[in-house]
């Protein structure tokens, strides 16, 4: 393979050389310029571009190769790899169309419900007691044909009215919320745990009843610091992974 033209890396940022190293091929796959099952540069070649030191390079392979972009071929070399693992990166708040598309995965979204509902108490302890009605969606991710992520978005109808209008199988949420309705989206709050998924959602994520799942609580928070919507996601835990930078 033709060594790519790499980036100069920043070595006054408090990310990690081969962190940056990483994300400059991934980036390369996502724009085929490393070519599915196509080989790696040697890792002189990659030490010399990107004049780091050999266990920097091998740092970023090793992650590359744990993501599934890469593959190695004992004796053979390096390889690049279609990642079957879907790798939410929550260093940046990302929607779901974002995200899969940044990996380089093929994602699309089936819309199983959109309805208008009462305020309830755990809604209440969210968005307060200002809103009487809301919005529930309810949508069945896939990526890669595989049903991965089942997600119940709650929204007060009184800053989205007519929500119910747009077809979220083809658009975004939060592009809707921001070209639409004008919300500057701001941050989110996560909170992670792990459980067993009931027959029901078992059934819709194509996988065994009481099966290993993720679920995830979501707050999004405008920039004024006002919640505008609340999501609860169960993503199926054999083909999705969370990963975060921590920095000192």
């Amino acid at each position: 393979m033709e060594l790519k033209k790499s980036v100069i890396l920043d070595k006054n940022s408090a990310i990690p050389l081969y962190h940056q190293i990483k994300e400059d091929i991934i980036m390369k796959i996502n724009n085929n310029e490393y070519q599915l099952n196509e080989k790696l540069p040697a890792e002189n070649e990659l030490i010399s571009s990107y004049g780091v030191s050999r266990t920097t390079v091998r740092k970023a392979v090793e992650l590359l190769v744990n993501e599934g972009y890469l593959k190695v071929k004992r004796g053979v070399g390096t390889f690049i790899e279609k990642p079957t693992l879907n790798l939410w990166n929550l260093e940046k708040l990302r929607g779901f169309d974002e995200e899969v598309n940044r990996q380089g995965l093929h994602g699309k979204t089936e819309v199983l419900n959109i309805q208008k509902i009462n305020s309830n108490k755990k809604l209440k302890s969210i968005f307060g007691n200002s809103y009487k009605e809301y919005y529930k969606l309810d949508r069945l991710r896939y990526i890669e044909d595989e049903p991965s992520i089942l997600v119940t978005t709650y929204l007060p109808k009184d800053i989205a009215p007519n929500l119910d209008k747009f077809d979220f199988a083809a658009l975004s949420l939060f592009n809707v919320l921001k070209e639409n309705y004008h919300i500057k989206i701001d941050y989110a709050t996560r909170t992670f745990e792990a459980i067993n998924a009931s027959e029901e959602i078992a059934k819709m994520l194509h996988i065994e009843k009481n099966s290993a799942i993720q679920l995830v609580d979501t707050v999004t928070y405008d920039d004024k610091n006002t919640p505008i919507e609340y999501s609860i996601s169960r993503d199926r835990g054999d083909i999705t992974r969370f990963k975060v930078i921590l920095k000192m």
